[in-house]
């Protein structure tokens, strides 16, 4: 790939996403790379951390398959959405008909319930909202459902509305982005699984797996639209405890996330590679720096380290972009070009060497105060285990 960094940094911006989903993918971004990767007409796409799902419909806008696989449950819902990208405009109207139909004897019922009221408790503070969310999870079509749970997290943030208005609102919103979006002939799947498991459903047949999996100390994406999520019936919690390199995990020591990070991401990139095909493309975004007890650690480094030691790949390129965040802070990522090489699979056994040797390099730098945090997981280094599998 020959890229070209204002195209990576996206400096001409002409579209956005139509979800609120923090550390999405910019829609240009991906169409550059899909551009650039000179792809067969009959490519398969995957995104093994899909969130908000940019990379499944510019790739089905480009006329290829993609797959993505998310654990999130707010995430996966919108993912979902773009499945709608499938059917015509006649099938859309009808579609909209019929949930506006589910939709009428719920909101006939509500009154001048709020959709927020002050409370430190979310479950209290958002009651009017998860009860009607209550409501709506009876209706009984999964193809309804990504309209429904997306309707709903728009009106979360709807603080001063009341629920009825509120829905109409979101109703008219979202029924003009389904609308909108672009008409594909290329089918997407998206599945509920953990990104560990994609060679369990894809073996030997994904052309590229373009893709920004987390990083270490991530923000806690589980509590992304909750009330409405728990409402559902999703086990959050369970979610949780799933989470790579999460900053509500290892509260005792936090630095051990760092290894349990890198016990998972060896995991995934191990899968990766089984269901890539021969000479597959790996094509990974990663937030540079991260730090944990105000310690810089790069997330880069560490999963080219991963891939670097357990083999099965060759390095193609190695890129950066840039962006300014909301708080106008300028935020560096590197871009790492993998390709699939060989039929030897790879070796993942060195996830807690590679994490003890980031670790030590992190203790050269750490405050005095955390030191102690660095002996103490050097210790218990053997004893980490990688997070588990979501099913």
């Amino acid at each position: 790939m020959n890229l070209i960094q204002e195209k990576l940094d996206v400096q001409q911006k002409k579209r956005s996403n139509i979800f609120n989903w923090r550390g999405q993918f910019t829609p240009e971004f991906v169409e550059y790379i899909l551009d650039s990767a000179n792809l067969q007409p009959d490519a398969l796409i995957a995104d093994p951390f899909a969130g908000s799902g940019t990379v499944l419909i510019e790739s089905a806008v480009k006329g290829y398959s993609s797959v993505g696989f998310e654990i999130n449950p707010a995430a996966y819902q919108m993912a979902s959405f773009y499945k709608y990208s499938i059917l015509n405009l006649a099938q859309r109207h009808e579609l909209l008909f019929q949930i506006g139909k589910e939709l009428t004897p719920v909101v006939s019922k509500l009154n001048g319930q709020a959709i927020y009221a002050d409370a430190k408790d979310y479950r209290t503070a958002y009651r009017g909202l998860i009860n009607v969310s209550k409501e709506i999870q009876n209706i009984d079509n999964n193809e309804f459902l990504p309209f429904l749970m997306n309707l709903l997290f728009l009106s979360e943030k709807d603080k001063k509305l009341t629920v009825k208005e509120s829905l109409r609102s979101s109703f008219n919103s979202l029924k003009k982005s389904l609308l909108n979006l672009p008409f594909c002939d290329s089918e997407i799947h998206v599945l509920n699984s953990d990104a560990r498991t994609i060679s369990t459903h894809y073996q030997g047949n994904i052309d590229l797996i373009l893709t920004s999996p987390p990083y270490i100390n991530v923000f806690n994406y589980h509590q992304n639209y909750r009330a409405v999520t728990e409402a559902f019936k999703y086990d959050i919690l369970d979610v949780a405890h799933s989470e790579f390199g999460s900053n509500r995990k290892n509260r005792g020591n936090r630095l051990l996330t760092v290894v349990q990070y890198c016990l998972d991401m060896e995991a995934s990139i191990n899968n990766f590679w089984h269901s890539l095909k021969d000479g597959g493309r790996l094509v990974m975004v990663v937030g540079r720096e991260s730090n944990v007890r105000k310690t810089p650690f790069y997330n880069g480094e560490i999963v080219s380290h991963l891939i670097s030691d357990m083999g099965g790949y060759e390095i193609k390129g190695r890129e950066e972009r840039s962006f300014s965040n909301k708080f106008g802070q300028r935020i560096f990522e590197d871009i790492l070009i993998f390709e699939k090489q060989g039929k030897t699979p790879p070796n993942p056994k060195n996830a807690v060497t590679i994490a003890e040797s980031h670790l030590k390099e992190a203790e050269k730098v750490a405050p005095t105060d955390v030191i102690c945090d660095f002996r103490d997981v050097y210790l218990k280094l053997n004893n980490v285990k990688p997070s588990p599998i979501f099913e």
